[in-house]
């Protein structure tokens, strides 16, 4: 094919044809790219929500390091010791209270004792018992 053997109406519809496969061809890219860079910004934040979660670990962590280095110190393990085991030193003198641990908590309700609580005094105490278990 040679350049004069076309006629001008010939090369213009080559040139159009050439024209519209260059914008087919750079649309392809251009969708590509865009659709590359919106997958980027997605990753991106999908990164910065990482760290974060990184971030709020790191600091959970160093929080869990630092009460568990303070409860290996000495005063802490004693205070373990003598408080929740009921652990004493050799030497120590060890004085049991009667009645501490039977104290209603504070927001417990009162009972006050009614006439039909109390027994009467003039019965013997065997009669007492019978009403107790047979519920008379």
């Amino acid at each position: 094919m040679n350049r004069k053997s076309l006629s001008p109406r010939q090369l213009l519809l080559i040139r159009q044809a050439l024209i519209i496969v260059a914008i087919i061809i750079l649309a392809y890219f251009a969708v590509n790219y865009a659709r590359n860079v919106m997958r980027y910004r997605a990753m991106q934040d999908e990164l910065a929500q990482m760290q974060g979660h990184v971030a709020a670990a790191e600091l959970e962590k160093e929080q869990v390091d630092r009460e568990f280095d303070e409860s290996l110190s000495p005063a802490v393990v004693e205070e373990f010791a003598r408080k929740e085991l009921n652990w004493v030193r050799p030497g120590d003198e060890v004085v049991i209270t009667v009645g501490e641990d039977t104290a209603p908590p504070p927001d417990a309700p009162v009972v006050t004792p009614t006439k039909e609580d109390t027994p009467p005094e003039n019965q013997p105490n065997w009669q007492l018992w019978l009403d107790l278990l047979v519920g008379d």
